[in-house]
């Protein structure tokens, strides 16, 4: 597929407040949420790079007054999927998500990190943030748009992965990614009651995993956990199956144009016994944070 992807983190902002958010100490540090006007810029830049895919994240970017007027620009525009990555409270509002939909919305990545309210509602640390999802997901399923999950992983949920997938397959979810806690901004703050071991995590994950298979769904991958631990796996690992021939970034704070590679050089690390493995040319290896907190022993080279 050469379908390219352009993502725009609008800001920081935001109506949650997760234990885990990476973007936490930007908020802490006034980093200001772009205007339209650069925003639109923006969308005139990913098509003059052939992107044909924008995904609207944040912070939250629903919560933004110009939400309806970026939509038809980017519809103007000629991108073809239009899509917003959300906790999903505000899509619990029928106006609001119909208002969406007639500017050109058309897909929809929800956040769910429990499959329950007490889990959910527990690490976005806003009650009936649940509730409000959930009634989200069954509006945008009347609209008929396209649907999919990211659910980030962490010590407070990871036991329960294989409940968290039986819920996703229940409410119909066919676009599932799970992804291992980027141990920054809020995350690294909290380190120790939030960042697991990748070793206890595994198993959980490989329950996970089977149940996408038995059930068939389409996109259930996993993210930003070394290929040692997913053997077997390959084919459900978001950086060696990715749909994108490119993904750009663009935000308040940075310009990424080759998002993959750049991924490698800067926030991932690897053990030197890693260059025996015959996933090394594939794998990222893990998080630096992670490393410098825990090292790099669980790493195992499969020759």
């Amino acid at each position: 597929m050469d379908e390219r992807k352009l993502v725009i983190i609008t800001g920081y902002s935001c109506n949650n407040n997760c234990r885990f958010c990476y973007d936490s100490n930007k908020r802490l540090n006034n980093i200001r949420d772009k205007d339209t006007k650069e925003i639109i810029s923006y969308l005139i830049e990913g098509r003059k790079n052939d992107c044909s895919y924008i995904d609207f994240i944040g912070g939250e970017p629903t919560i933004r007054k110009d939400i309806f007027e970026l939509i038809r620009k980017a519809k103007e525009l000629g991108y073809k999927r239009i899509a917003i990555t959300t906790n999903g409270r505000m899509i619990s509002y029928k106006d609001f998500l119909k208002k969406l939909v007639n500017a050109g919305l058309n897909s929809i990545i929800f956040s769910i990190h429990g499959h329950n309210a007490e889990l959910h509602d527990s690490q976005t640390r806003v009650n009936e943030s649940f509730h409000q999802l959930i009634k989200g997901i069954e509006n945008a399923k009347k609209e008929k748009l396209n649907i999919g999950s990211n659910t980030t992983i962490t010590k407070l949920n990871y036991n329960y992965l294989p409940e968290i997938g039986e819920f996703l397959i229940k409410i119909g979810l066919k676009n599932s990614e799970f992804i291992f806690v980027d141990p920054t901004g809020e995350a690294l703050n909290n380190f120790a009651d939030i960042v697991p071991r990748i070793k206890e995590v595994s198993p959980y994950i490989k329950k996970l995993l089977d149940l996408g298979i038995e059930n068939k769904i389409p996109h259930w991958h996993i993210r930003y956990l070394p290929f040692c631990y997913l053997e077997g796996y390959e084919n459900y690992i978001s950086e060696n199956v990715s749909p994108f021939s490119k993904e750009i970034h663009l935000g308040p704070d940075f310009v990424n144009y080759n998002v993959a590679s750049s991924r490698k050089l800067i926030s991932r690390i690897k053990s030197p016994s890693c260059k025996e493995c015959k996933y090394n040319s594939s794998c990222e290896g893990i998080w630096k944070t992670y490393a410098e907190k825990y090292g790099l022993d669980e790493l195992k080279p499969i020759k």
